[in-house]
């Protein structure tokens, strides 16, 4: 990792004009930002607007997996555009009710029964891989060898062995390979990335990350056999519980922003509530160490939703905090001034802290509004400008994936500027593969009550 603490805050705008953040373009977004008020967002968030279609040649595509995901990934599909055509839809299970939830979003496309059905149908340019984590390994190597293009959820397998198999392929493929890294398309968190990336926060000294839902993760069902096929995430032998399943997005968001691999990691959890057999922990609570000395803690459960999901990163200077589709910064009162403060503007955010008789504690910091600029070019009036709501970090992961099979290649999820003529790709099997490595062993501290230490090895390909 960089350090670039000792960037003089005075020098800010002449430095970032040289470096990833165009000085022109910070001051022009933050005017843009500006403009859009807080109403505006409260209304968008109340009645989402529709999302932009994507144009060009459609993709023929299948979906493997109808689970609660893979249906997520089909709502997507179908909100993209004819771009995305989807043709075929799989999943061993051919349970009636659970094949017509799936085809009641896409009523076109055929089902089968066969993941190698889909393989065999030249039709077909590109797969998403939505099935348990377990059962990625066999069905991403045939669909690369089939010379399909390949979305594959994250994390990558269940195991570095599986997972290093995956991400070897994916490499060496003449096709696309994408790992189901959302965030990493998230604009919204490329727009916080820049942010921390240029200093705005000063020296990082410390990350937290949550993520709380209350939810059993068991699903019941009439087949004994079935029900533990789907309930795959409560044995260990199968699933990378919620570090792997779930944090492997807020950690993987980390090691981007910081820029580095981790050093070690710390972790215990256990059975808080769910006591009905299940050996993977419904309660985790982590500690990740970075190069100089950076720490993040890490903490999800499923017996209580407060507070929901997030994460902070904490500078000399300020902090920012990203919540799926916004975010803010808190600057310090000793935080010297950089020159475009004047132009932000300013949101209250619920920082659940609950005082006595007062409700949800507010807190007022400087709401960073990604593509704000592109919005108004776009014809946006200026109290309309905001996040839009309906654009998920899913979706935008799913838009850039059609993008690169459009091209055959993968792409950026941000359209290159003058400022920043090489933004980063959608992630590819070497992200997806370090993600997993990361999310696999923190799940281990979890399991063991012991400290890792990252070895270089464990994420060579």
């Amino acid at each position: 990792m960089t350090d670039n603490s000792n960037l003089n805050r005075r020098n800010f705008l002449r430095g970032i004009a040289a470096g990833a953040v165009g000085a022109g373009v910070l001051l022009d977004e933050m005017r843009a930002e500006a403009q859009a008020q807080p109403a505006a967002n409260a209304q968008a968030a109340a009645k989402p607007a529709t999302a932009e279609q994507l144009t060009g040649a459609p993709v023929n595509i299948a979906v493997i997996g109808l689970g609660p995901r893979g249906r997520e990934i089909l709502t997507s599909l179908a909100r993209v555009g004819p771009v995305a055509n989807v043709v075929s839809i799989c999943d061993k299970f051919s349970a009636p009710v659970f094949v017509k939830r799936a085809a009641a979003v896409v009523p076109k496309a055929t089902f089968v029964d066969d993941y190698r059905k889909v393989l065999a149908d030249k039709n077909v340019q590109a797969v998403f891989i939505a099935t348990p984590t377990h059962l990625h390994k066999q069905i991403a190597l045939d669909a690369v060898a089939a010379g399909k293009h390949v979305y594959c959820e994250a994390p990558l397998a269940h195991t570095i062995e599986d997972a290093r198999a995956i991400a070897q392929a994916g490499k060496g493929a003449k096709v696309v390979f994408q790992s189901g890294l959302q965030n990493r398309c998230n604009l919204q968190a490329l727009h916080v990335g820049r942010f921390i990336h240029s200093t705005q926060i000063g020296r990082m000294t410390t990350a937290r990350a949550q993520w709380h839902s209350k939810s059993s993760w068991r699903t019941a069902n009439p087949s004994a056999e079935r029900e533990a096929e789907l309930n795959w995430r409560l044995k260990r032998a199968t699933s990378t519980g919620l570090p792997g399943e779930v944090g492997i997005h807020q950690l993987d968001t980390a090691s981007w922003y910081l820029k580095s691999r981790p050093v070690s990691v710390s972790g215990f959890g256990g059975v808080m509530l769910y006591k009905d057999g299940r050996d993977v922990p419904d309660t985790v609570h982590c500690l990740i160490e970075y190069p100089n000395d950076v720490r993040m803690s890490y903490d999800a459960t499923l017996t209580n939703s407060f507070d929901g999901a997030y994460e902070l990163f904490m500078g000399t200077d300020a902090a920012i905090i990203l919540r799926d589709q916004r975010a803010w910064m808190f600057k310090e009162a000793d935080a010297g001034q950089l020159g475009w403060e004047v132009f932000a503007r300013k949101d209250e955010m619920a920082i659940g802290d609950v005082g006595a008789g007062s409700g949800v504690k507010l807190a007022t910091g400087i709401a960073l509004v990604a593509d704000a600029t592109k919005q108004l070019a776009l014809g946006k009036q200026p109290g309309q400008v905001g996040t839009d709501v309906t654009r998920t970090s899913l979706y935008q992961a799913v838009e850039g994936f059609l993008k690169s099979c459009q091209k055959g290649e993968r792409i950026s999820p941000k359209e290159p500027t003058k400022e920043n003529p090489n933004p980063p790709l959608v992630p590819g099997p070497v992200e997806g593969f370090e993600a997993t490595v990361v999310a696999i062993k923190t799940n281990e501290a979890v399991l063991s009550g012991n400290k890792i230490n990252f070895e270089a090895g464990w994420f060579t390909l």
